[in-house]
Formats: C-alpha cells, structure tokens, sequence
C-alpha cells in the first residue's frame, strides 16, 4: 500500500469508528470492547508499514488541501518522532483495550460509549503527533483535551469525577488557547505552519527576534499545561477517579506526553536560544522533585502513581530544556522506560482495586500468595521505577546522572540545580517503589481482605505483564535502545550519544547511583518505622482547592459584569461599553505616536484639508446640527425626523464622493425606515410619549456621558483619517481593477457585495429574516379579544399597549 493509503487506515480508521462503537453496544453489549480492541492493532501494523517503507531521518510528508487560502492544510510528517510516538499511543493502546475487556464488568451500564471516548483519544493522538501543520495540530491536540474530559467523567454520577474532569477540561483548554496563540504568531513570524519547512528554513531571529520570543513562551505554556507541570499539576491527581484502563492510557503512557512531543518538535527550532534552557529547566527540574515529594507523602495507591507520573514528565521537559543546542540522545529511553513501569504499575493498580475494592496502601498487604503473577510484574516494574539494575530504569537514571553532571560545565546554576533534583528525587522515587511492591505484595494480609477478595482472570494480568517484561528485556539488552534510536533519530533533535551497556566500569554516575539506592533504601526503613504519618500535601501547596475557589469568584464576577452590561437601559451599560472601548483606543493611539509610527496631528490636518470644499463642509455641519438635535428635542416625531435628516445628508455626502448606488440605497433604507417608524410610533398613546423619560443623573454624570461622546467621535476621526492616509494599497482600487477579471462584473459595488463578500451578504440577509421573525413574533405575541375587535382596527394587537387614546 502507498503510505497515503496506511496513513489514512492508521489514523482515520479510529476517529470513524468511534461513533458507531456507541451504537453497536445496543447489540453487542460488552462484546463492544473485542470489536474495538481490533482498531489499535490495525493502526499498529499500519505505522510499521510505514515505518519500513519511509526513508529516516527525512520522513515522508503527505498533504491533502484543507483551507489553502490561510496556509492551512491536512499536511502529516510522518519521521522518526511521529512514528516513535504513534507507535508508543497503538502498542500501549492494544493492552490497553485487551485489558479494559476484563476490567470492565456488568457493573459497567455503557460500555459502547467507553470503548467509543477511548478510540476517539486514540485517534485524536495519532493525529496530533503526525501532524505537519501546526493548525491541524492545534485542533487534534484540543480533540485529546476533550475525549479526555469524556473519559475522566465517565463515572459522572460521582461528584470527583465530575470536579476531575472539569479541572482537566479548564486547564489543557487554557493553555491550549497559549498553544493556538504561539501558533499563530509563529506562523506569522515565519510564513509558514508547516513543521519541515520550518525545521530546513529556520526562524528568523535576526527580524522577529522578540516576536519568536513571545511565541516561545505561549507554545512552552500550552506544553506545561498538557504536562500537568507547575503552576498546572494538580489537574492530573485529581484525573485519576477515572477508570483505571483510563489512567493506565492517558495519564501515564500518552496524552500527559504530548507537552514532551511538542518540546521535541520545538528543540531544533529553539534550543540554544536565550529563554529555551531557563524556562524549561527551572519548570521542569523543579517539578520533579515537587511531585516525588507529593508521591511520598500520598496514601492511596493511584495518587502515588500520578505524582510520580508528574515528577518523571517534569524531567523529560527539563531534559529537553538542559540539553546541548546540536541534539539529545537518550529520550527515546527515558519516554520508554516510564511508558513500561508506569503503564503496568497503573494497570497492577487497577487488578488490586478489581480483586479487593481498595487502593489505599495502608489497607493492602499478603497479596503475594494470592496474586503471584501481579507481583512478579509489580516487582520488576517497582525497580524499573526505582532504576535497579537490570532494568530500563537504571540505564535511565544512570545517564541521566551522566548528563546532569555534564550539565553543569555549560549550565553552572542550571546544572547545579538539575543535579540536586535528580539526586533528590531518585533517593524518594526508590522509597515509595519499595514501598508499592514491599507493603503491598509482601506485607501482612490485613483483617478482612480475605473475605472481599476475588481472583481476576489470568487474561487481565498478563498486559501489565508484558510491560513489566519489555522493561525487563531491554535492560538487560540496551543494544536494542540504541537500534531504537538510531532508527527512530531525527535531525536537528537526535545527535550520536555514547553506547549504552550494562557495565561501563567504575564511573561518578556509577557510583552515585549506588549511593542512591542505598540511601532510598535508608529512607524507606525510616518512613515505615515512622508509619508513614503524613497526609498527602499540605493545604497551601494543593492548588485544586484555589482553583475551585478562583472559579467560585470568576463566576461571581461574571454574574455582576453581566448585570452591569445588560441592565435595563443603555444609559447604565452604553457608557462601561464605551469607556473601555476609547480607553483602550486612546492608549494604543498614543502608543502609536509616542513611539513615531505614525505622525497623527499631521495626518489629522492633511486628512481634513482632503476633506475640503464648502459642499462636504456644509453637508458635514448639517449632518452635526441634526445629531445635536436629536438630543436637544424630546417628541419622538421630531427626533425621527431629524435622524432621518442625517442619514439623507449622508447619501448627499455619497453623491459628492460620485458612489451614485450607495447614494440610492441609503435613501431608500431612510425612506422606508422612516415611514416604518412613524407608522409604529402612531400606534402609541400620547400618554406613553409624554410619560418616557430618561435619568440624566446629576452635573458629573452628564459631563462624563458628554465627555465620552466626543472621545468616540474624536477617535472615530482620527482613526478614519489614519487609515485613509496610511501608505498600503487601496483595497478600493483592488476590487476595481479585479471587478471584471475575476467576478465578470462592471459594477463594482454589485460585484463586492456578491461575488467578493458574498457570505457577508448572506450573513447579513439571515440577521434580518431572523431579526424579522422574532419581531413577528412580538407583535403576535397578543391576541386579539372580541371586545377589541368590536372597537375597530385602531386598537393595539400585538404591541400590547392598551389606552383608550390609542382608538383616536
């Protein structure tokens, strides 16, 4: 097959299956989850297809048109990260859906929609991790952000679960906003959205250096935020009343890395640059060590593994951050490696809540002799965390150490406080994964376990298994991590590290890493002799409890914003509308002259000696005189009149500017209005005329509402004239010189409105005709009584004003 073929299998075979997965549980029932559990293996095989045909380190990019008007297409970059990421979302995905068939019992009343919000994610993932264009990233990365806040509120009758996936949905949807941001300022920047152009032409430092800056910092926060790192952690904690198959995908193996895979996109472009090392490090290393500090102190079995989750992703964003600007080397291990522990901890999680109903450590023990294959998984994967020899985890941890200390003959303050999380949190990280296997599997059997314990199908332990083996194998093999990498390298990310073996003699990191272990070990006796006494975090570091607290307030403020700007009368909300619209103007006006972009009090006068000619001026005094007017007089009658006035000297102004069809609109818009207002303001009682009235309020209201009129008429002037005086093409003459090229028109007025800004048009007809229904349906709004049809057609159906001198 072509790879646009595979490609199109991979990637839009889960995102069209997953709505009649919803349906095809009416039929099927929980057999729903073996019919979707065939997508992920079909999108495997299909990346590996493409894996073996496409040429690396180049990469393959297939492209169909989506919006080509913007720079927008359905462009994907199928390279070594793509492929690497979208064969860790299908591989982990497979066990994934093999293990959620099991774990989701009858108890479970939709599982059609679960295995549908899952192959959504899926899809969603593929997509965002093989995108080329950033825009088309940009709507993947928000789909993951919405199929997850399915996923965590599955259980939705559960208030947590509706407070978790609220949280997620807030916090990846604002820093998403950040990411959509950068991304247009990037692709304004360069010209371009498109990942390889960017990556062979470079940014433009030299001319939008500060610009690329801004960017940098939108595109980082939209990562930290997907990331779950600081100030954003604490939507992952809370994220885990979800299913636990949910956490074991999510939240451990795929959609909490895509902030890592948009840092591994972004370091050809920015590292090296001013802002690229501080920022991610300083994040990144320091969230590490907050998060194994939360994972310590937490109790309940998945809290411990989501705090770990958050300290490992606060090290993959600090490495990118540390690393030297011509490439990294060992990525692919450090992501793989908490891919096989954290997967298969989360999914040993997840048999011991099925089998017991508990996940609290402190109620857990003896579960060695009852879940012998569990603990086989959970010992390896326990050390693979805690990155004991023989395993991934200490080929991670032990060029990790090489690199930090390496770190600081470039980054001295950088790598000095790289060096001193790392240490820190490994010595904890091999506390609390002694303490999962040792207290859970080893400990004693508490009182009453036996009678809520019910043994689980060998089948659901077995992919938890596989992981715990494939960490296993490769650490005892490193050779096949360093195939990996080469195959799998990209240019400008991937540079050639030094060789990966289980023995490289008796050096620093080695002997540091010996240290460590011992010391963890150290720490864990202590902990446990103590009893571990503490309580999760404290209050003041748990940001969820500000974030409910910050939302409480934000929709109190609403509430009384909206008050203020729909209140009764625009007298009340017109002047907040107003203020802040001339303020705001006002202030990027002086910006624009303070600073010499532009010489406004000259424009000013050369825009009004353009304007000259006794004709305009005296239509333009007259057009003022009736404006005055319609506030100084106070019948209804006269104010229309004296309106209308304004607009028909307008049409004149038109006729001076030779546009004879605007002219002719605009006195028939005037005409019938007039007329139309007129006829409706007869059908009222001199008593509703007589009886309005307006509060004016005191001399200092009326002088703001005086003021606040000459500031918008004032920059209304200045921006009219700026505008008309500003060195660009005119759009005017644009439209002439096209009217008969492209619209087959000689009119241009005609061809503007329906050829060039057609949809305007129609968007502007359908206000009206629904403007037009809804008055229809005020005006119909009474009935008729017969009394009132007796006394002519004089009275007042539909308008509801009922007064005897409406009969006159």
């Amino acid at each position: 097959m072509k790879t646009e073929v595979l490609l199109g299998l991979a990637l839009g075979l889960p995102l069209m299956a997953a709505p009649g997965l919803a349906l095809l549980e009416r039929w099927l029932g929980r057999r729903v989850g073996w019919i979707a559990s065939i997508l992920p293996v079909i999108s495997t095989l299909c990346l590996l297809s493409m894996l073996a045909r496409t040429e690396l380190p180049a990469g393959t990019v297939v492209t169909w048109p989506w919006v080509p008007s913007l720079g927008v297409s359905l462009s994907f970059l199928v390279d070594g990260l793509s492929l690497f990421f979208g064969l860790v979302v299908c591989g982990v995905g497979i066990l994934i859906f093999w293990y959620a068939n099991f774990y989701l019992d009858d108890h479970c009343e939709h599982p059609g929609r679960f295995y549908a919000y899952l192959t959504l994610f899926m899809g969603a993932m593929l997509g965002t991790v093989l995108a080329n264009n950033l825009v088309l990233l940009f709507v993947f990365w928000e789909l993951t952000g919405l199929a997850s806040f399915l996923l965590i509120g599955f259980l939705h009758e559960e208030e947590r679960a509706r407070v978790g996936a609220r949280q997620a949905l807030l916090v990846t949807g604002v820093t998403g906003l950040c990411l959509l941001a950068g991304v247009v300022m990037l692709g304004q920047a360069t010209g371009t959205f498109q990942w390889d152009r960017l990556r062979a032409e470079g940014l433009p430092w030299a001319r939008h250096g500060e610009w690329l800056q801004v960017s940098l910092l939108l595109l980082v926060l939209g990562a930290l935020g997907k990331s779950a790192q600081i100030p954003f952690h604490f939507w992952l904690p809370n994220a885990m009343v979800a299913p636990t198959p949910v956490s074991a995908y999510l939240h451990s193996a795929t959609m909490v890395k895509l902030g890592v895979f948009l840092c591994a996109r972004l370091f050809p472009l920015f590292a090296g640059q001013e802002l690229w090392a501080p920022l991610l490090s300083w994040v990144g290393f320091g969230t590490m060590l907050f998060g194994a500090i939360a994972a310590f102190r937490s109790h309940d079995l998945k809290a411990i593994l989501a705090w770990s989750t958050v300290s490992q992703l606060g090290y993959l964003i600090g490495y990118y951050g540390l690393g030297p600007a011509g490439g990294v080397a060992h990525d692919y291990l450090h992501i793989l490696n908490h891919v096989f522990y954290k997967g298969s901890l989360f999914m040993i999680a997840g048999v011991i809540l099925h089998s017991t109903g508990v996940q609290d450590v402190r109620q857990l023990g003896g579960l060695w002799r009852r879940l012998p294959v569990v603990g086989v998984a959970c010992a390896v994967a326990a050390a693979t965390m805690g990155g004991w020899m023989g395993t991934t985890g200490f080929l991670s941890k032990e060029v990790m150490l090489q690199e930090v200390l390496e770190a600081r003959a470039t980054h001295a303050s950088l790598g000095g406080y790289a060096l001193t999380c790392v240490v820190a949190t490994s010595l904890i990280k091999i506390a609390f994964a002694l303490r999962i296997f040792v207290e859970v599997f080893l400990g004693p059997e508490p009182a009453g376990l036996a009678a809520r314990f019910h043994r689980p199908p060998l089948a659901m332990q077995i992919p938890p298994l596989l992981l715990a083996a494939a960490a296993l194998g490769l650490g005892l093999a490193p050779g096949g991590v360093v195939a990996l990498r080469e195959r799998f390298a990209v240019p400008g990310l991937h540079t050639a590290g030094p060789p990966l073996a289980l023995w490289h003699g008796v050096t620093p990191e080695w002997l540091l890493s010996l240290a460590l272990m011992a010391a963890g070990v150290v720490v864990y006796v202590w902990a446990r002799r103590r009893g571990w006494p503490w309580e999760g975090l404290p209050r003041a570091m748990r940001l969820d409890d500000s974030f409910e607290r910050f939302l409480t307030l934000f929709g109190r403020v609403t509430k009384t914003v909206t008050r203020a700007l729909q209140a009764d009368r625009p007298t009340r909300y017109l002047p907040i509308v107003l203020g802040l619209v001339v303020g705001l103007q006002w202030t990027w006006l002086g910006w624009v002259w303070i600073t010499g972009r532009a010489n406004l009090p000259a424009q000013l006068v050369a825009g009004m000696e353009d304007s000259g000619g006794w004709l305009r001026s005296f239509a333009a005094g007259l057009i003022g005189l009736s404006a005055v007017l319609v506030l100084v007089l106070k019948r209804w009658t006269t104010q229309v009149v004296c309106l209308s006035v304004a607009g028909f000297l307008i049409t004149f102004y038109f006729v001076l500017y030779r546009a004879p069809d605007l002219a002719l609109t605009q006195i028939l818009v005037e005409a019938v209005t007039l007329i139309l207002v007129l006829v409706l303001l007869g059908r009222f009682p001199r008593s509703a005329e007589q009886g309005e009235w307006i509060h004016r309020g005191g001399l200092g209201q009326r002088v703001f509402h005086g003021a606040l009129s000459l500031g918008v008429g004032a920059m209304m002037t200045v921006l009219a004239v700026w505008v008309s005086n500003r060195p660009r093409p005119r759009l005017g003459e644009w439209y002439g010189d096209h009217t008969v090229e492209l619209a087959q028109g000689n009119n241009a007025v005609n061809t503007i409105l329906v050829d060039f800004r057609g949809f305007d048009t129609l968007g502007e007809i359908t206000v009206l005709v629904i403007a037009a229904l809804g008055a229809l349906g005020l005006l119909m709004r009474y009935k008729r009584t017969p009394e009132e049809y007796r006394q002519g057609p004089l009275g007042a159906p539909g308008m509801g004003v009922h007064h005897p001198e409406a009969q006159r």
